[in-house]
C-alpha cells in the first residue's frame, strides 16, 4: 500500500505538469475552436528559456519564476499575432497546417541554435528531500503539488466570475452572439493565449527543474495534451484538468507495476476508450440533432 501511494503521489506530480500544459490547450479549442498542434511546443520553448534565465545568466529561482510568466504572455501574444490571428476564422484544415508549420520551425530553430542535447536545470528545491504525509519526496515535487492546484483554482474563478472570462465563456458557447453584443473576437483571443502561455510559464518554473528539456518533447506533449482533452471533454477546462491528473496517476501505476516502456501508451490507450464508449468525454455534454 505504501508503494502505491507513492506511485500515485508521483502521478499526481506529472499530472499536475499535464493539466498546466493541456488547459491552454482546452482553451485554445473551447474559446477560439482553434486546433494548435504548436502548444507543446510553446511549453518546451519556455523550458529553454528557464534553462537561459536560471543556468547561464544565474539569475535566483524566485526571480526567474517571476519573470516566466509576463515573458510566456509575451511570447503568446506574439505567436497570435503572428499565427493565430490570419487563421482563426479559417477552416480546421488551415489552422492544423498553420500550426504544425509553426511547430517545426520552433522545433528546428531551437536545434540550429541550441542543439539536440537534452538541457536539466536542477535547482535546491529539486536536490532537496522532504517529509510529506510520511513520503519522502523532492521539495521541488512538493511545491508542485501545493501550487497547481491553487493555479487551477484561480483560473476556474477567473473563467467563472471576471468580465473577460465571462466574455471568453459567452464566445465558446456561441461566437456570432457574442460577437453581435459587442465582444471582439481578436481580443479574446489575446487573452486565450495570454492565460494559455501563462500557465505554460507557470508549468516551465515547477515542472523544468525536474525533468529533462530537448526540443522533441513539445510533439509527446502536445498529443497528450489532445489526449487528455479527449477523455475530459473537448474544449472543456475543468474536465481537461481532471483527466490530466487521472492520466498522470495511470501512467506513474502503469510504470510501476506493468512496464515503463508503455508509459506514453496509457494516454492514447484512454483516449481510444473514450472514443469507442463516450465519445463526448467524460465531462462532455452528449449533442444531437
Amino acid at each position: 500500500m505504501r508503494l502505491v501511494l507513492e506511485q500515485v503521489l508521483n502521478g499526481l506530480t506529472t499530472g499536475a505538469m499535464y493539466a498546466l500544459v493541456a488547459a491552454g490547450l482546452a482553451l485554445t479549442v473551447g474559446v477560439l475552436r482553434v486546433v494548435n498542434f504548436s502548444h507543446g511546443d510553446l511549453f518546451m520553448l519556455g523550458g529553454y528559456l528557464f534553462w537561459a534565465l536560471y543556468i547561464h545568466l544565474r539569475v535566483p529561482y524566485p526571480v526567474a519564476a517571476l519573470l516566466m510568466v509576463p515573458l510566456m504572455v509575451l511570447l503568446g501574444i506574439v505567436y497570435q499575432h503572428v499565427v493565430i490571428r490570419p487563421v482563426v476564422r479559417r477552416a480546421w484544415q488551415v489552422q492544423l497546417i498553420a500550426t504544425l508549420a509553426a511547430a517545426t520551425m520552433i522545433n528546428n530553430g531551437v536545434i540550429w541554435l541550441l542543439g539536440s542535447t537534452p538541457q536539466s536545470t536542477p535547482t535546491t528545491l529539486s536536490r532537496t528531500i522532504v517529509q510529506f504525509l510520511g513520503f519522502s519526496m523532492s521539495a521541488q515535487r512538493l511545491l508542485m503539488l501545493l501550487a497547481a492546484p491553487a493555479v487551477f483554482v484561480a483560473l476556474h474563478l477567473f473563467l467563472q466570475r471576471s468580465r473577460i472570462g465571462q466574455a471568453m465563456r459567452a464566445v465558446s458557447q456561441n461566437r456570432e452572439a457574442a460577437e453581435a453584443v459587442g465582444i471582439e473576437l481578436p481580443v479574446m483571443a489575446l487573452w486565450t493565449f495570454a492565460i494559455g502561455t501563462a500557465l505554460i510559464g507557470i508549468a516551465n518554473v515547477l515542472v523544468t527543474p525536474v525533468y529533462t528539456v530537448f526540443p522533441a518533447m513539445g510533439l509527446m506533449l502536445t498529443l497528450k495534451g489532445f489526449a487528455v482533452m479527449t477523455v475530459g471533454g473537448f474544449g472543456r477546462v475543468n474536465g481537461t484538468i481532471f483527466a490530466a491528473l487521472m492520466l498522470g496517476v495511470v501512467e506513474a501505476l502503469g510504470a510501476g507495476y506493468i512496464h515503463s516502456g508503455f508509459t506514453d501508451a496509457f494516454a492514447f490507450i484512454a483516449m481510444v476508450l473514450t472514443l469507442l464508449l463516450r465519445p463526448q468525454g467524460l465531462f462532455g455534454r452528449k449533442v444531437g440533432i
